[in-house]
């Protein structure tokens, strides 16, 4: 009788169940065995797998399909971070249709299937039950309590939790699990936005320019120019120094006067670097993962309204789809005068951008292109006799990395590194060929002005953030993932920052269009780092105005 109730403690789904588990958070890159796992992670997935089990109609693989939502959860979370390098949240989920849009069509075929059939297996077995849905309320209770409560849900976690990390998601994971964390940053969010009413006094706002400073600018031109994932392959120690993914015309020009920046996220999400560069401040993430998606069009406190006040025509080229990080509300909440994507996006409006016929099946706008006709653009603004700000983010070198057929044959083979990385060392080289010759013309057409050129994040890797310790990317640096190459042209002559932040560039815009009267009146803290938690309160502010 003792063996058997050995046995039967030690052999049933629920004991190889928590054994799973716990050996799955040994392994974990992410998460360890602490009191506060123990005390909420473990209990919950225990106490959900119970209830599905209720769930399912008995059969000899009810006890593996229970465990699929949870197993396919777990597995799409930590894919999530070795991927991106940042703990997923729920309010994310927000941007699948974005994802899709930009991930090949096998790739994105892949990960439905594995999201999906553990979702269908499951619906497909479920045998509604007295017992399984009464026995889930409390868990739909938990779950709903961070929208209807967030402040209680926040003070009874902090109660039950170990400690509440404030300064990193990957840490808070590590020592209360990943389905509370989740919980705790979706009632920390819904809270902070409820409070937004208490941040829409522009006068509390420290960035707003003394009135000395509010008349007119200079004069001089600005042009601001965001590159997606423009990352320089000769900084991988592991690419031999044989290959020179560079074009001779973009060497000449910029020899080794090419800084750094750093950005406020890796692997995506080009909308938190736009709205650093465009706001001045860091994208804190307080009230969602990305800052543009909670604008409504209500006018803020940011660059291209600020330039409008200096008499200054502000203009926005965007070379992909209008749906992607609410942009259309976002950029009417930046103050821009006019706003252009490619025609193929938007079709029937007035706009100067056309993708033209695709040679091949890279759907991202080749970048000589666009700035061909960026440089028409430019040509029709100066024609106006008026300054201006010429905002262009561009979108070729997106991932999969395909060489535009536009562009010419792949020139490097280089073994030794992984695919991914030799498509990039290919456009990389037809990247900076077509950018020497825009940087030039812009020159030429517009001497006097300002030129900003600063990639939006390093890319996601198919090997993930592992791949670029493998490949030698700054090792030994603790921000590796978040620095990008930075291209600065005062009238005409290239300037070299070491490493500067995304949000600075603001300020390095102001003080151009002021004679540098902008940093002799406002804080200017270029060196790195900068002391971030000192613009919080004008985030609260610039995000309260953009969302009344």
């Amino acid at each position: 009788m003792f063996v058997k109730i050995v046995s039967t403690l030690l052999f049933n789904r629920y004991t190889l169940f928590l054994a799973t588990v716990l050996l799955y958070i040994k392994l974990s890159p992410i998460i360890h065995m602490t009191k506060g796992v123990w005390r909420m992670e473990v209990p919950l997935l225990l106490y959900l797998y119970f209830c599905l089990n209720l769930l399912i109609k008995p059969s000899r693989w009810q006890a593996v399909v229970a465990a699929l939502p949870l197993a396919a959860l777990y597995l799409g979370h930590d894919y999530y971070y070795i991927r991106f390098a940042r703990i997923p949240k729920w309010v994310e989920l927000t941007q699948l249709p974005e994802l899709v849009g930009v991930l090949d069509t096998g790739l994105a075929l892949l990960l439905g299937l594995l999201v999906l059939l553990p979702i269908v297996g499951f619906i497909l077995s479920i045998r509604f039950s007295l017992a399984g849905v009464v026995g889930l309320l409390p868990v739909l209770v938990v779950c709903s309590a961070p929208f209807a409560y967030p402040t209680e849900f926040i003070n009874v976690f902090k109660r039950l939790t170990i400690e509440v990390i404030y300064y990193s998601t990957v840490v808070n994971v590590e020592y209360n699990g990943r389905f509370a964390t989740a919980l705790y940053n979706e009632a920390k969010r819904t809270e902070t936005l409820q409070n937004l009413k208490n941040f829409r006094d522009i006068e509390q706002l420290s960035l707003r320019l003394p009135a000395e400073l509010g008349q007119r600018g200079n004069g001089r031109n600005v042009h601001l120019i965001v590159l997606e994932s423009f990352i320089d392959p000769t900084l991988f120690d592991k690419v031999p120094k044989t290959v020179q993914p560079i074009h001779p015309d973009y060497l000449k020009l910029v020899g080794d006067k090419v800084g750094f920046s750093v950005s406020p996220i890796f692997g995506g999400y080009t909308a938190q670097p736009e709205f650093e560069v465009l706001c001045g401040v860091p994208a804190f993430q307080e009230f969602d993962e990305i800052e543009f998606n909670i604008f409504t069009g209500s006018k803020t406190y940011c660059l291209p309204g600020i330039l409008k006040n200096l008499g200054y025509t502000t203009t926005a080229s965007n070379a992909y789809k209008p749906e992607f990080f609410n942009t259309v509300h976002a950029y009417q909440s930046l103050d821009f005068d006019a706003v252009y994507f490619a025609k193929e996006y938007v079709p029937g409006s007035d706009t100067y951008l056309s993708k033209g016929e695709e040679e091949d099946d890279n759907k991202f706008f080749f970048d000589e292109d666009l700035f061909t006709q960026n440089l028409g653009h430019v040509e029709r603004l100066l024609a106006a006799k008026k300054p201006f700000l010429n905002y262009l983010l561009t979108v070729y070198g997106h991932f999969p990395f395909d060489l535009d057929a536009k562009a010419g044959p792949a020139r490097f083979s280089v073994p030794g590194v992984p695919m991914a990385v030799e498509k990039i060392i290919n456009q990389h080289y037809y990247r900076t060929k077509a950018l020497a010759r825009y940087i030039k013309e812009l020159i030429a057409l517009d001497p006097s002005a300002l030129i900003i050129l600063v990639s939006d994040h390093l890319p996601p890797l198919p090997g993930g953030i592992g791949e670029y310790d493998t490949l030698g990317y700054f090792q030994n640096v603790a921000d590796r993932l978040l620095i990008n190459r930075l291209l600065v042209f005062r009238a005409g002559k290239i300037e070299k920052y070491d490493k500067f932040t995304h949000f600075n560039l603001y300020r390095l815009i102001l003080d151009f269009v002021t004679d540098q009267a902008y940093c002799r009146a406002m804080p200017c803290n270029f060196t790195y780092p900068v002391d971030k938690e000192a613009l919080r309160n004008d985030y609260h502010t610039i995000i309260g105005l953009a969302t009344r």
